[in-house]
């Protein structure tokens, strides 16, 4: 069987609802059901998705893992406890959180102190407690938290990680006419020749997602074409996941445009490595089977 997912997506109530931090991208009462989502899954003929809570409180997610746990695998948004930056056990933290929420990778935007050496982080034990127990890092880090990923590899070399949206690393978010998140500056060649010096590698796996926040044009987004091709010559299809980035993308340019996006700039794959970006490689990520 074929599978075909989502790699990332994120799902909400509104927050009376499902408690959830709100602001100008998230207000209050805008929602992104699992049941309007699901919707979306079947247009494209989606067989799972990997599901991402806004941060840290995650309920809405875990109900829907626990739900339908053959078709959604969903990530944990780490906390200061998690993270070490508490008086509390980060492992016994992270343990007890999985307990209530059977996650396959966490997520952080925070790995230490800027400047400081990764192996004196207090989110290390975190880290290795995750490679030891098969979770994989959702890395979505900060321009100051980006230089922690290149001492990983040699501190943590069982931890598998993927690298959001490009590997791009978020600063100064607006939230465009259609309610998106956009960066005015994009994927800088600096941003480019870090992720492309961290294919070397072979923990390091790149997620495709996120173009419109990158971009500054309309599909199939020309302006980061040749990044994107240039990216997918040094990770390769056993290493590159597709990603919608739903709810943002679901009206501008529409979920199926965004799935569209795989054979509109990397057209020229063959049928296996096609299968490979669209679900074979997050399915041998996080055990997912048809």
């Amino acid at each position: 069987m074929t599978l075909r997912i989502d790699a990332h997506a994120h799902v909400f109530d509104t927050a009376d609802r499902s408690p959830r931090d709100v602001g100008d991208l998230v207000p209050a009462d805008r929602t992104a059901t699992i049941a309007h989502y699901r919707s979306r899954l079947d247009a494209i003929d989606a067989t799972h998705a990997v599901l991402v809570p806004l941060d840290a409180h995650d309920d809405y997610v875990a109900a829907c893992v626990i739900a339908e746990p053959d078709r959604y695998r969903g990530v944990l948004v780490c906390g200061p406890d998690e993270l070490g930056q508490t008086d509390a056990d980060p492992v016994a933290a992270l343990q007890r959180r999985l307990e209530r929420y059977p996650a396959s990778a966490v997520r952080t935007m925070w790995l230490g102190e800027p400047g400081s050496s990764l192996a004196d982080s207090p989110a290390l034990p975190l880290l290795r407690h995750a490679a030891e127990a098969g979770l994989v890092l959702w890395s979505y880090l900060t321009p100051d938290q980006a230089p922690f990923l290149e001492e990983l590899p040699r501190l943590v070399p069982d931890l598998r990680v993927v690298l959001n949206h490009f590997g791009f690393t978020p600063h100064d978010m607006q939230v465009d006419a259609d309610a998106r998140p956009w960066f005015a500056e994009g994927l800088t060649p600096e941003a480019v020749e870090r992720v492309e010096r961290l294919a070397a590698h072979p923990t390091m796996h790149l997620m495709y997602s996120g173009q419109y926040a990158l971009s500054h044009g309309t599909p199939p987004y020309a302006d980061i074409a040749d990044v994107t091709r240039r990216l997918f010559d040094a990770y390769g299809p056993e290493r590159s996941i597709w990603g919608s980035d739903y709810p943002w993308i679901d009206t501008v340019p529409g979920y199926e445009a965004v799935f569209g996006l795989v054979d509109d700039t990397l057209g020229d794959l063959s049928a296996d490595e096609r299968a490979l970006v669209t679900g074979g490689t997050i399915a041998r990520l996080l055990d997912i089977r048809g």
